[in-house]
């Protein structure tokens, strides 16, 4: 092997993420294969530290149990069970999102226009960031096991209820909702960065 080629499976022998592309599990393996036949080195590394040997199972020994019925049914039963896993991860992560959409959908910012020039969108979102980043600290708190991605995802639903509160007072104010611009009529003009505030 060239130095620097990550290294490859002798012939004849299956590495453990082969048999997991087959549809083999960890407690199948050690089921009907048991100890493992060899080793080769491990290409991948943490940091400075090598990770283990990869595991090597004689590739005859893997067909032959691959055609046992007893075999075939534990596999069958493996997979189903799997699969009842993601849908019962899926449906989670559904009904999480659910939550999260509706604590950000009790947020209704009430807003109190001012004399603002077209295009102070910082300066029109100013007043109300701190009562945002209050409602997200409060929902922190009454939200259960709040990760960082759903806190990020809560963070986005918030300032959408905002933007849209905004976009309501100030009709220059950019809408959440509005689709990408477009060059259609309506569209921004070159010359419009002479009436717009930027801040």
């Amino acid at each position: 092997m060239a130095r620097g080629e990550p290294p490859v499976n002798p012939p004849g022998f299956l590495a453990t993420q082969d048999l997991k592309e087959r549809g083999w599990t960890p407690a199948l393996i050690r089921r009907f294969l048991g100890e493992h036949d060899r080793t080769r080195p491990n290409g991948l590394r943490m940091g400075r530290r090598r990770l283990p040997p990869v595991k090597l199972y004689e590739e005859a020994r893997v067909l032959e149990v691959e055609r046992d019925d007893t075999f075939l049914a534990a596999q069958a039963r493996a997979a189903d069970a799997r699969e009842r896993a993601e849908q019962t991860r899926a449906a989670r992560a559904l009904a999480r999102q659910e939550l999260l959409e509706r604590a950000a959908a009790e947020y209704v910012p009430v807003i109190h226009p001012e004399p603002l020039r077209k295009g102070s969108v910082r300066k029109a979102r100013e007043p109300y960031q701190g009562a945002l980043d209050a409602r997200l600290e409060a929902l922190r708190r009454e939200i259960p096991k709040l990760t960082a991605r759903e806190e990020t995802t809560l963070a986005g639903l918030l300032r959408t209820q905002l933007d849209r509160a905004l976009h309501v007072a100030y009709p220059w104010y950019p809408s959440p909702d509005a689709p990408a611009a477009s060059a259609g009529p309506g569209a921004a003009r070159a010359s419009d960065w002479r009436e717009w505030d930027w801040d």
